[in-house]
Order: structure tokens, then sequence, then C-alpha cells
């Protein structure tokens, strides 16, 4: 049986810098439901993906984290600009 590659030391430091990350991000949703949503969400894949030993496969995760915080602060951006205009629309 072949053991895998070893996992490089700073993964954990990148894994957890990136869930924090994620969990600042969530605060910048302009809803409490989309925060709760980023929140949970992250929560979970994290839980899920906590026991991974396979460095491909923990690799792939942290990219896909990587592209979520992406999406996350591009999404909370936009939501922002959004919810910040149909306010002012509502005061003229």
């Amino acid at each position: 049986k072949m053991t895998p590659p070893p996992i490089p030391p700073n993964t954990r430091a990148k894994a957890l810098s990136l869930y924090r990350q994620l969990i600042r991000s969530a605060h910048k949703m302009p809803t409490p439901n989309r925060r709760n949503y980023v929140i949970n969400k992250t929560r979970e894949e994290y839980r899920a993906n906590r026991h991974l030993t396979d460095p491909a496969e923990i690799d792939f995760c942290l990219r896909l984290a990587d592209t979520n915080l992406d999406t996350v602060l591009v999404q909370a951006e936009h939501l922002t600009r959004l919810f910040n205009d149909s306010n002012r629309k509502g005061e003229e």
C-alpha cells in the first residue's frame, strides 16, 4: 500500500486563515440571512473535511475555500450596493 505524500506544514495555517477570512467576510453581508448562510456553510464544509489526509484533496478544498472567499466578498459588495440603492429610492 502506497502512503500519500506528506501534508505541507503550512496547510493547517492556510486552512485556518481562510476559515477566519470567510467568517469575517460573512459579516459584510447586508442581511442576517445571508450572513448566517455563509457562516453555517463555512462551518459545515470545514467540519466535513477536517479529517482529510490526502494532500491533493486538501489542496482542492483550500482552492475551493479561496474561490468561495472571493465570491462572498464580491456578493457582499454587490448586495450591499443593491440594498443601499433600493433604500435611497425609498427615501425619495
